[in-house]
This record gives C-alpha cells, structure tokens and sequence, in this order.
C-alpha cells in the first residue's frame, strides 16, 4: 500500500493572540483529490497557508513526499514539488503574460525552460494570444488562468488550489475546474479549497470539513452527502448568513 503523498497531524496556527487551528490532520494520497470545504473563517485558507511554508504552525507537523517540511519558507517548499495557488490570483500584475511564466519556471533547468512554458500555453491557450500583455490587465479568469498556468509549468507533484472559481463567470469556472481534471489525470495529487461545494465534491475522492478550525468530518467524497453538508455547513451558514450549500461562497476572507 503507498503511503501518502501529504501527511497533516495535529496542526496547530495562531495568529497573535487567535487561534486559527486547532489539532488539523488529515492525509492525502498520490494522485487523488482532496476538498476542504467550510463556511467563512472555517481556517481553509490557513490550512492551505500552512501547508505551503506561509504561514508557521504553533505546533502539529506536516510531511509531504516522505519529508518533513514543518515550518519550511514557501520557495522550499515549492521546490519539492508542492505548488500553492491562492485565492486572488497569485501572480505578478506589472509582469506580462510570458514574464510571469518566466518567473515560474526560473527553477528549472535552462533547458527545460521553453518546454515548461509551452505545455502551460497549451493547457490555456488564450494566454497564447497575450504574451506581451501586462497580467494585470488581464481579464479575472484570465488572470487565474495565468495563475494555473504557473503552477501546470513546474509540473508539480501536488497542487493546493484555494477558491480558484471567486468572483469568476461560470463558464470560466467549468475551465478551471476542467485544467484542474487534466491535471489529476496527468498524476498531480490536488487539494482542493472550493466555494461550489458540489462540483467540487463530483471530482474529489475525499473530503474533509473544517468548523472553526478543526475537523468536523471527514471521509469519502462519496459519502459527503446532504445530510452532511447540512450539518457541517449549512447550519454554520445560518450562523454567518451565508449562501446555501454548492449555491454561493462556502468561505469568505477565511482566517
């Protein structure tokens, strides 16, 4: 049996004088998907932080391909093959299109270069036809494409993808959510922090819940159902007046 590809135990992160976490653990196999879902200030993207080298824990360990990567700044991190694509984009607005994929893969061997750059456009080809245009003046599901397709050019081993689909029309999420599918299907092990609660549960294998900074549940994406969601968000929901279930955001600002 392998063993898996990110281990969290007993994570703890305070932000001053607030705890934000409070003993996370969860584990993710090679090449399967994990959604973290939970309502505004649940702690996803603090999770999300953590795990990437962001933001240091209080206590608890993360090991992510056998190594123990605990409190390790983010570019190391990311060197080992763990990728991070924030909410808000994540890349260089002043850059163009083709600087900002330059800056992506400056890691790699120089050689590798190109072809990096080019399997990103491939994934994304609009961007194609943008190469010299300021990234910021893209348009914002272009913005996050670009943002993807820094990520899809390392060729990582794991990506974590928090709120990708924010603020972005439906036909631009259904191509996020399918780059991300290709992406699964090319071997990369996803953890996936996602708003659309449904969509984001048809591609995942599991699931874990996070209520004001813990695990409320956890288990098969399958077994995720109404009566679940219902229980873990739809009554923290009514707490926060927050949309209902897989219809709006399930996580704001989150701490």
């Amino acid at each position: 049996m392998s063993r898996p590809l990110l281990s969290v135990e007993g994570l703890d992160v305070r932000y001053g004088a607030s705890q934000a976490l409070f003993g996370v653990s969860l584990e993710v196999m090679p090449g399967t998907v994990l959604a973290v879902l939970g309502v505004n200030g649940a702690g996803k993207s603090t999770l999300a932080r953590s795990i990437s080298g962001l933001v240091a824990p209080l206590a608890g360990r993360v090991t992510f391909d056998g190594k123990d990567i605990t409190g390790l700044p983010a570019n190391r991190v990311r060197r080992l093959g763990l990728t991070y694509v924030p909410e808000g984009r994540g890349i260089f607005p002043g850059l163009s299109v083709t600087d900002n994929l330059r800056m992506a893969v400056a890691q790699e061997p120089r050689n590798e270069r190109a072809a990096a750059i080019d399997r990103a456009i491939e994934t994304f080809p609009v961007l194609g036809d943008r190469p010299s245009q300021r990234a910021g003046s893209l348009s914002g599901g272009e913005q996050q494409m670009l943002a993807l397709a820094r990520a899809f050019s390392i060729s990582p081993k794991l990506i974590i993808a928090d709120e990708l689909s924010l603020g972005l029309a439906p036909t631009v999420t259904e191509t996020v959510f399918r780059s991300l599918e290709e992406a699964r299907k090319s071997g990369i092990t996803i953890v996936l922090s996602e708003q659309f609660v449904h969509r984001a549960l048809a591609m995942a294998d599991s699931c874990v819940i996070l209520t004001r900074g813990r695990v409320g549940w956890s288990g098969s994406a399958a077994e995720a159902g109404e009566e679940v969601l219902n229980r873990y968000l739809g009554e923290a929901e009514t707490e926060t007046e927050a949309p209902s279930v897989g219809v709006g955001r399930t996580d704001g600002n989150n701490a």
